[in-house]
């Protein structure tokens, strides 16, 4: 949809909508109707819309501080580009609306076209309309030589909005012989609630999608406090509704109570009110969440004052709804126009000052995951001592002594991924007909979150020294070493090393050796290494995780590498 006239056709929700709509397109909408979004075109007016852009934009130079001589300039410049777009814009605009008699559109997300992979349609009403208005349309919306295949289902004209759908028209004639219209369906509760918007859109949870939240399908490593939001969410909000005025984004009048970004419908007050209280309990949490993270990483180059966590709090507290009856309601908080540009413009210079702190927080997190993944690892290998009386062999081998499976293979069942250990055929190689099938498997665990070029098939970047603490097993999976062997300490000897370069999680043979850590930390040539600034993540025996800087000096780093250095290794 490069077009603009394909972009003026599908972006709907920058329109004005009303009731009819319910009546319209209720054909269209089941009880697993997950959005609607809905244009009346008769209520567009292009020569207001330009004018009132024209009037903000030069409103804004002034606030801006612009000399005479440059606001001319620049309003002049500003008129001259809506002219050419008007140009282009209108033609487009009354072919739809004049020739072809098109007086609204809907875009349609649907649960069920969700699993065919069809994330919406947009919807035409097309009673009593001509082949040559059919040609017309396509022509329209063909201006670049793009085929637009429209799909006659009833009433209407479905264009699926998908790039790639093999066999539309059946799959789609397929879908609209089993839906069941739903009159009664929630999201038109929630279009009422926003009847008098003109920028909108409603959303629905349909109950399916209730019972997979509940069944478990929240992803496991979501912190819980999260996980509890979302999951009460989904199961309470019986829908939503998001409304702005669009005369008063570009600075006209505004419709009485246009304050009203976004509304929540709960089945009571008091969800409502523990909904809300949950929201607050969220920006607590992910303002400490952040705090913590940016003061533990030492090597970041930006680090706040205490009194910029505060600031960030109260600011994000001011935009939590307002609990009204059963509905929770976020607002811009002000009465006037003027007021609510203030906030934007605040929150947009807010935004732009405090990138460089929040960057550097998602840096952090991402390196504390890393950091996490590795205890885990390491938490894992003594979980394996303890059942095994031994150190994890560096892999396991045949009758023959040939490398059958690595350690962490080994380690699959210490790591909550016991069902992925048992379909693997220990007794057969890695690489066997049957094993191959496992190599795409990406096991979180043994990726860093960090690292752009992990990827079904290598996406593994942890890595243990050969020939030290993990040795090759003398026969079958038994390991050879136990902790005994590390009369460095467990404090004071690598376990777990990150490498730049990912590779396939089940291959034997691609951990390192001291000579690869003798080429140190993110060398050209060497291998140790991450996309981490400065250095690479790595664990101790003990279960701790560091940070090795790329400055730490090679010797020192291969007797971190040893079993038994005599040397008391200090990373700075």
């Amino acid at each position: 949809m490069k077009t603009l006239a394909k972009i003026l056709f599908c972006i709907v929700v920058l329109a004005v909508s009303h009731l009819s709509a319910q009546e319209t397109f209720a054909p269209l909408v089941t009880e697993n109707c997950v959005a609607f979004a809905h244009v009346d075109f008769t209520k567009v007016e292009l020569d207001k819309v330009k004018e009132t852009v024209q009037k903000t934009s030069e409103d804004l130079l002034h606030v801006l501080g612009f000399d005479d001589s440059s606001f001319r300039s620049t309003a002049r410049e500003l008129r001259t580009e809506l002219e050419k777009l008007d140009i282009i814009v209108r033609p487009v605009f009354d072919t739809i609306t004049k020739e072809l008699g098109i007086r609204e559109v809907a875009v349609i997300a649907d649960a069920d076209l969700l699993e065919r992979g069809v994330p919406a349609i947009v919807a035409v009403p097309w009673k009593g309309k001509t082949a040559k208005q059919l040609d017309t349309l396509r022509n329209l919306l063909n201006m670049e030589n793009e085929p637009v295949n429209f799909v006659p289902i009833g009433n209407f004209l479905i264009l699926p909005l998908a790039d790639r759908w093999a066999s539309p028209e059946e799959e789609l004639k397929e879908w609209a012989a089993e839906i069941e219209p739903a009159p009664k369906a929630p999201i038109f509760d929630a279009l009422k609630s926003v009847a008098g918007a003109e920028i909108k859109v409603a959303v629905a949870i349909p109950e399916q999608w209730r019972i997979m939240a509940r069944s478990g399908g929240m992803p496991p490593d979501m912190p819980n406090e999260v996980k509890g939001l979302l999951l009460f969410v989904s199961q309470k909000v019986e829908w939503a509704s998001a409304s702005v005025s669009l005369h008063e984004i570009l600075g006209g009048d505004a419709p009485e109570n246009s304050d009203v970004l976004l509304t929540l419908k709960t089945p009571k007050r008091s969800d409502a009110v523990q909904l809300r209280g949950m929201l607050e309990q969220t920006i607590e949490y992910g303002i400490n969440a952040m705090r913590f993270a940016m003061e533990q990483d030492r090597n970041m180059a930006f680090q706040p004052p205490p009194l910029f966590f505060y600031f960030a709090k109260g600011f994000l507290r001011t935009l939590l709804p307002d609990v009204e009856d059963d509905m929770l309601k976020f607002r811009l908080k002000g009465e006037s126009v003027g007021a609510k540009q203030a906030v934007v413009a605040a929150a947009g210079i807010g935004t732009a000052l405090l990138l460089p702190a929040i960057q550097a927080a998602r840096q952090a997190a991402v390196r504390m995951q890393c950091m996490n993944n590795l205890r885990q690892i390491v938490l894992a290998i003594h979980n394996h001592h303890d059942m095994m009386q031994a150190i994890p062999p560096l892999y396991s081998v045949d009758k023959d002594g040939k490398p059958l499976h690595s350690w962490r293979v080994l380690l699959l069942p210490f790591i909550e991924q016991a069902a992925l250990y048992e379909a693997i055929r220990l007794d057969e190689p890695w690489d066997s007909e049957h094993n191959k099938q496992f190599h795409n498997v990406i096991v979180p665990q043994y990726s860093c979150p960090n690292n752009p070029l992990c990827q079904a098939g290598a996406a593994c970047t942890y890595v243990v020294v050969a020939g030290e603490a993990f040795v090759p097993a003398v026969e079958g999976r038994k390991g050879v070493h136990t902790f005994a062997r590390l009369t460095d300490g467990t404090s004071n000897t690598l376990a777990v090393i990150e490498v730049k370069e990912p590779f396939c999680w089940m291959d034997p043979t691609a951990d390192i050796d001291l000579e690869d850590l003798a080429m140190g930390i993110n060398a050209e040539d060497g291998r140790c290494g991450s996309f981490h600034r400065g250095g690479c993540n790595a664990a101790r025996f003990d279960g701790s995780a560091l940070f090795i800087p790329e400055t730490v000096d090679t010797e020192t780093l291969q007797n971190f590498g040893k079993c038994d250095s005599g040397k008391m290794i200090v990373i700075p």
